[in-house]
């Protein structure tokens, strides 16, 4: 039987990471004890649903500044008094508070990373804070690159991919061809994100008189950009074809009524939207951008922008729109490989493995 293990996620935004955090939580409490560790006043704590019939202890930690003696000991306490031997953490900006918290215990400590990283952390310093880490895992090929180019790495630790995974739904009532094509982006409001982008490149689609509409799934996180958007719309064509939904917990429901999944967003590790979206046979268009390749090298009928830009973006979408029918086809075969690639039981067998 596998030791204790906590999973640390302590940001307090809604974010592809932060999910990924509870996804892993609710995944291994299926045969571990898992105690996470969250920050108050996050969006993690703060939809109880997250851990609702799961068996997952939840801890919650106040902290000031991402170095805190506040956090060193109130974590340290959390890892002593459950005798918790595996701790895996997701994020970065705490890591100097996390090195001291766990110094000195028999911790088998792993780091999960899927976000993009670019500033070389292999000074002195950086060597000192990643010195106990046991296993570094990237939630692709590009992220585990990433890892090894941009972090310090033991002598000893190990570094590896695990893909994330999604439970899929078997049973998909495909979207019918109809007149209108139905196109969703799944994301927070923020401009790393694309949605100007995409609202820019679906201008091709009314100039060509094809009727559509694009839908926008995520929480409002940069207002400033979002008002950008609606001050830009206001004086578009576009206007009455964009909807912003904002959070909801009907992801799947929108995604089952789309037909093209678009999504330029940069920096993504492996998207839990870009999955969902091949899960439910949409036709997705993407920036290629970090592991982006990787869907188009397991199989999948996807489309890679070329140069990541808006024009290239209205190109793609253009070409999709004409050859929609034989689009829609191609992409229902997308529904069955991502059943079997990113399935649960694969990924939880996989950290399990690296598990005391």
């Amino acid at each position: 039987m596998k030791q204790k293990t906590a999973i640390i996620c302590l940001s307090r935004v809604n974010g592809g990471m932060e999910l990924a955090s509870v996804k892993l939580a609710r995944l291994l409490s299926q045969d571990l004890e898992v105690e996470f560790i969250a920050r108050d006043n996050s969006y993690i704590v703060n939809r109880k649903e997250h851990f609702e019939n799961y068996n997952v202890k939840v801890h919650i930690v106040e902290f000031s500044s991402n170095f805190s003696f506040k956090l060193i000991f109130k974590i340290r306490k959390i890892l002593k008094e459950n005798n918790i031997k595996n701790v895996i953490f997701l994020g970065a900006s705490e890591m100097k508070s996390i090195y001291f918290a766990t110094l000195g215990l028999d911790i088998n400590f792993i780091i999960r990373q899927g976000s993009k990283k670019t500033t070389s952390k292999k000074d002195f310093f950086h060597k000192l804070l990643y010195s106990n880490v046991n296993y570094f895992v990237g939630n692709c090929e590009y992220m585990r690159k990433n890892i090894i180019n941009i972090l310090p790495i033991p002598k000893n630790a190990t570094v590896t991919r695990i893909y994330s995974s999604l439970k899929l739904q078997e049973n998909v009532n495909f979207k019918a061809l109809n007149n209108t094509i139905d196109l969703v982006h799944v994301g927070r409001i923020n401009k790393g994100k694309g949605q100007f982008e995409v609202i820019k490149a679906c201008e091709i689609l009314k100039e060509n008189n094809v009727p559509f509409t694009i839908k926008f799934l995520g929480d409002i996180q940069d207002k400033n950009y979002f008002e950008t958007m609606k001050n830009y719309l206001e004086n578009s064509s576009l206007k009455n074809h964009v909807e912003f939904i904002g959070y909801t917990s009907e992801v799947k429901e929108y995604l089952q009524k789309s037909d093209i999944f678009i999504f330029p967003s940069l920096g993504e590790g492996m998207s839990n939207a870009i999955i969902e979206s091949l899960g439910f046979g949409l036709i997705p268009i993407i920036y290629d951008d970090t592991s982006s390749s990787e869907f188009k090298d397991l199989g999948f009928h996807i489309h890679l922008t070329k140069e990541n830009n808006v024009e290239n973006l209205k190109e793609i979408l253009l070409k999709v729109v004409i050859n929609f029918e034989e689009e829609k086809l191609k992409a229902k075969d997308n529904h069955e490989k991502a059943l079997n690639i990113f399935a649960p039981e694969r990924e939880k067998k996989e950290y399990i493995n690296l598990l005391v």
